[in-house]
């Protein structure tokens, strides 16, 4: 059995606190941080174009990448499968750009709830945008709208959900070859300001869907389906995680741990079946630039929650 509990890693400037809150008030995750083996890997932002999540998932499809490209590249074809196996994929994710007290930022296409809807009806007035730019509209897909780009178009890519985490003056491409690009989003800020999908937004207070950003750049045939399903994804975090509110992080623990027992009882009710050992057991923690494996082995179900040999947990709980 497989879970991932995405933003479940602290900053380190505050992982002593948070250890020591677990210690006393999520009695679950430490009991599975004592006894669990844990493997640290790096995932540097920087590096991946990426979140330790994406960066995760990049690695389970076994990402082959060309020369310059990053694990970022390959979030496209994970996200768009069934697309022509040698020809790279390019995604535009609709988003929101707004200035605050620290800068200009973007809010992702799931932090504003764009509907289906909404997407759709967007896309049909943006096809005449694409039509006059470098930029071809070419599917509107749930994850996306799909875009083939010029030959010579080499954007370093960077996912939506770092880029939601960042300053866009430290991230935006400002050079001279991505003009086409920085235009053709200009256009379409200025198209959708009055557009019927943003004025019923406004009415109901909701941020406007003002653009869109575009990554990926890998191809298919570059990865590898994973052998095994999809393990259980735990969000519960993720939003504040990304905020660094650490506050509510602590507050939502019990709501993670909930779900947690429930998904346990569940896999150890089919599994056990008069069967005294439980299945083996791994949990994927992720943080701002890494990501922890843990396992445990099968145990004899009448012991599991015994004592067993205790690890040092707090020696990879922080950085």
């Amino acid at each position: 059995m497989e879970l991932i509990i995405i933003g479940a890693l602290p900053a380190d400037s505050v992982a002593h606190e948070t250890a020591e809150h677990l210690k006393k008030n999520a009695v679950l995750l430490r009991r599975l941080f004592e006894f669990g083996t844990a493997h640290r890997h790096a995932a540097d932002p920087d590096q991946t174009g990426c979140t330790p999540f994406e960066a995760w998932l990049v690695q389970r499809h076994q990402f082959t990448p060309a020369p310059g490209q990053n694990a970022g590249a390959a979030l496209a074809p994970i996200l768009v499968p069934g697309t022509k196996v040698n020809e790279a994929v390019w995604l535009f994710q609709l988003a929101h750009f707004g200035l605050t007290n620290t800068g200009a930022h973007m809010l992702t296409a799931t932090d504003i709830a764009v509907t289906e809807e909404e997407s759709l009806a967007l896309y049909d007035s943006a096809a005449e945008i694409f039509a006059g730019t470098p930029f071809t509209l070419t599917d509107h897909t749930p994850q996306g709208w799909t875009v083939a780009v010029p030959d010579d178009f080499d954007l370093p890519s960077l996912s939506p959900t770092l880029i939601a985490s960042a300053d866009l003056a430290h991230v935006w491409p400002q050079e001279d070859a991505f003009k086409p690009l920085r235009r053709l989003l200009s256009e379409l800020q200025i198209a959708w300001h009055h557009h019927p999908v943003n004025e019923a937004r406004r009415d109901k207070n909701l941020p406007l869907i003002n653009g869109g950003w575009l990554f990926g750049g890998a191809a298919p045939a570059q990865l590898t389906p994973p052998a095994t399903t999809m393990p259980t994804v735990i969000r519960d975090l993720e939003a504040v995680h990304r905020t660094r509110q650490w506050g509510h992080w602590l507050a939502l623990l019990p709501s993670v741990e909930q779900t947690l027992t429930l998904e346990l009882g569940k896999a150890l009710e089919a599994e056990s079946a008069g069967n005294p050992v439980t299945m083996p057991f791994r949990l994927i923690l992720t943080g701002e630039d890494r990501w922890v494996d843990l396992s445990l082995e099968p145990t004899p179900a009448l012991l599991k929650w015994l004592p067993g040999k205790r690890k040092q947990w707090k020696q990879w709980w922080s950085q």
